[in-house]
């Protein structure tokens, strides 16, 4: 079961914009996504909640980490929001069912110190020293106007740590999470820019383990609504149907927002 799961000691980082445009994307491609939630503010949850019915549909389950965080039986492809301030036992717990760790990470060197500090921990744990949990950092709401990125770069370069680069700050994902969206669901006119610095955390995760299982299929985003998941404990995956039109993953999110466009609310549209 390919699992990524978004890790960071700091809280209001970006793990939850990250675990929901992550899920939303794989979901676009025809995968069946689960997205946990560790959390106890459970926003996950929330943004579930909000999500249109003509949306693909994204799975739910709530964890425990004082207990187990693996997901129940049938999930196949897991997205995992964490609590801020993982550490010790709690972190190994994550490790251990995670294939891919994503550690996001703001321009202060608070953000940066404390990045730090849960990488250190990490690399010393089984499963990521024998390469079968690999860990990555991804530069949130980095100014490109500024030398931000390219400290923080170097930063990740200075400690081992693999750099897939930065999500710039913008008024589209406050939008998007405001209707249960992602960048994904939305017109490529109006998110071009921010898919674009999407590509290599895309591609990352690709390479190990989220992938399509055929190249022609996606979800059948259009049949009924999806489930309200009630105490969401409950995993339900819709069927999928084929669309020729769609040759491979990586055109399947502008062929789907095509799609979708007209279920956007209006104040998402471009002006003019």
């Amino acid at each position: 079961m390919p699992t990524v799961a978004l890790v960071s000691r700091k809280g209001g980082c970006g793990k939850s914009t990250l675990a929901t445009n992550i899920a939303a994307y794989f979901a676009r491609t025809g995968l069946p996504i689960t997205l946990g939630d560790l959390d106890h503010q459970q926003s996950m949850r929330v943004w579930l909640k909000r999500r249109p019915s003509a949306a693909p549909t994204i799975a739910g389950w709530v964890g425990d980490m004082q207990s187990s965080v693996r997901p129940p039986l049938g999930v196949s492809h897991l997205v995992l929001d964490t609590p801020g301030g993982l550490h010790g036992l709690a972190l190994a717990k994550v490790a251990m069912v995670a294939d891919v760790i994503l550690i996001p990470v703001a321009g202060s060197v608070f953000d940066r110190e404390s990045a730090s500090d849960c990488w250190a921990e990490l690399r010393t744990l089984p499963r990521v020293l024998n390469g079968r949990c690999h860990v990555a950092a991804v530069g949130m709401r980095l100014d490109r106007r500024t030398d931000a990125e390219e400290i923080t770069s170097a930063w990740a370069s200075s400690i081992g740590l693999t750099w897939l680069g930065s999500l710039r700050s913008s008024q589209v994902y406050v939008r998007a999470v405001e209707n249960g969206l992602s960048i994904f669901d939305m017109p490529p006119n109006v998110t071009g820019m921010d898919i674009e610095q999407w590509q290599p955390v895309l591609d990352w995760l690709r390479q190990h383990g989220f992938v399509q299982s055929t190249a022609d299929e996606v979800p059948a985003a259009m049949q009924g609504s999806p489930s309200r998941l009630g105490g969401m404990s409950n995993v339900r995956i819709l069927p999928r149907v084929k669309n020729p039109a769609i040759a491979s993953p990586a055109e399947a999110p502008a062929a789907a927002s095509r799609g979708f466009a007209r279920f956007v609310p209006r104040f998402l549209r471009p002006r003019g």
